[in-house]
């Protein structure tokens, strides 16, 4: 595998995660890997008790960052993203974040994806600290779910019993998010788990949080 430029991820209803990822490396995209995880938005059914998390596939695949507009442009065509509850997709950039880099390009980002990796069963408490803090969702990934190549973007060993919750904000959304996770997680304990927050530098099917 060469360099990683570009990781982009689409988030769709379980049962489209292969399809899309087929048309992503048809379009160039390699490396794919396909997560099982559950979604949830700001929506009236999630205020709802008793309303289930939403059954998700999370799509990840590597790119060259020239081909960034071509793959928005192929899951805005093909998978109507940008219509509501159609699912997501984003680019998080990578060489500029490698040991080796000899000068750190600065990166003017207007959202960023949080991830926090938490206990097992923790995830559904990581999204509610979110919302409560302006998010308008997010995504649990079961660390059981991980096919991560070893030489992948996260250097990561999470074991089954870990969730790995993934929340996209708006820039000056993020502090306080991250902020509320931290504290509700009480992420500073050893064993309660870490979260690191990431730019994300092109973003398709997300809606900002509507203020009452």
């Amino acid at each position: 595998m060469g360099l990683i430029k570009t990781l982009f991820f689409v988030i769709v209803d379980r049962g489209k995660g292969n399809t899309v990822l087929h048309q992503l490396e048809v379009l160039g995209g390699s490396g794919g890997t396909i997560f099982y995880g559950e979604g949830t938005s700001h929506t009236k059914q999630v205020k709802r008790s008793d309303a289930a998390p939403s059954r998700k596939e999370i799509v990840m695949v590597s790119a060259p960052s020239s081909l960034q507009g071509e793959l928005h442009k192929l899951v805005q065509e093909s998978f109507t993203i940008e219509r509501k509850g159609h699912g997501i997709a984003f680019s998080v950039p990578f060489v500029e974040w490698t040991p080796s880099s000899k000068k750190r390009s600065s990166i003017k980002a207007s959202h960023h994806c949080i991830f926090a990796i938490v206990n097992r069963g923790s995830g559904g408490e990581c999204i509610k600290a979110a919302r409560l803090a302006g998010a308008r969702g997010g995504t649990v990934i079961h660390g059981h779910g991980a096919g991560v190549p070893v030489n992948y973007y996260f250097p990561l060993a999470i074991e089954p019993q870990k969730d790995v919750v993934m929340v996209l904000a708006a820039s000056e959304e993020v502090s306080p998010i991250r902020e509320s996770i931290y504290t509700a997680l009480e992420l500073g304990k050893p064993g309660n788990g870490f979260l690191f927050v990431l730019p994300v530098t092109q973003i398709s099917g997300f809606l900002k949080r509507r203020v009452k």
